[in-house]
């Protein structure tokens, strides 16, 4: 069933811009849930594949998302970092330099006030 309005897709699954709903899923008495085939597929989920799981149980909310998508974004994360460190860092040393000037210029009127 698609919901209104939105033209792509099979199955029974719903599609919006942040993902799809796969269907549902229970959990057995080991803690083990099953993920729906269709979301395998398209996901590319193999057998023996890590995941990480987020929680929020204030929500009542589960995310799981392949460990190799994890790696991606934290790598992408660090370079973003490494970049902002660059940027910033540069930035502190003209503001540095910016304060030294300015106490500069306090340091040469207060020469020239004490010389009148």
């Amino acid at each position: 069933m698609m919901m209104k309005g939105h033209g792509r897709g099979h199955g029974h699954g719903h599609i919006h811009s942040h993902g799809k709903c796969y269907g549902s899923t229970a959990m057995g008495e080991r803690g083990q849930i099953v993920i729906p085939a269709e979301a395998r597929e398209e996901l590319d989920i193999q057998p023996g594949e890590k995941m990480i799981v987020f929680g929020n149980a204030r929500k009542g909310t589960l995310i799981i998302i392949k460990s190799d998508i994890m790696a991606r974004f934290a790598d992408m994360m660090m370079q973003k970092a490494s970049f902002l460190e660059e940027l910033f860092g540069t930035k502190k040393k003209s503001n540095k330099k910016a304060e030294q000037d300015l106490t500069e210029e306090d340091d040469s009127e207060d020469a020239t006030d004490t010389n009148k």
